[in-house]
């Protein structure tokens, strides 16, 4: 399959793999997996099905947490350029050993910091 030309279509490609995933079986299995029944919150009594972060270890509803792959979907010695489709999605499909729940705060700590990584690499490369 050729690969877009584009940055804007690359993305839009990998932002619909990411929709996709968001609806798996899969991501749905790992936060079942982290639901810890014995919890309750006074203040919410509606919220019935709480999960812990693996990140920080503070307890969020089920409906607010997210899954982190904990080898980045696109490796951050790569750009999505030099992958392939498969790749991408073999990457995010990938062992439930590497998806873990984690609470939208501490995902988008960690996604800042491989960025920053990737950034630094990409211009250690250009020297």
């Amino acid at each position: 399959m050729k690969k877009p030309d584009n940055a804007k279509e690359r993305n839009l490609l990998k932002g619909a793999i990411r929709r996709v995933f968001s609806r798996s079986e899969l991501r749905r299995k790992v936060l079942d997996a982290s639901v810890i029944n014995s919890y309750s919150d006074p203040t919410r009594p509606r919220v019935t099905k709480w999960c812990k972060c693996s990140g920080c270890g503070k307890m969020e509803p089920k409906y607010l947490m997210q899954v982190d792959h904990t080898e980045p979907l696109i490796p951050v010695n790569k750009s999505l350029e030099e992958m392939s489709w498969d790749e991408v999605i073999n990457n995010t499909w990938c062992a439930e050993a590497n998806l873990k729940p984690i609470c939208k705060p501490c995902h988008k700590l960690k996604t800042k910091a491989e960025n920053k990584e990737r950034r630094r690499l990409k211009r250690e490369k250009g020297l």
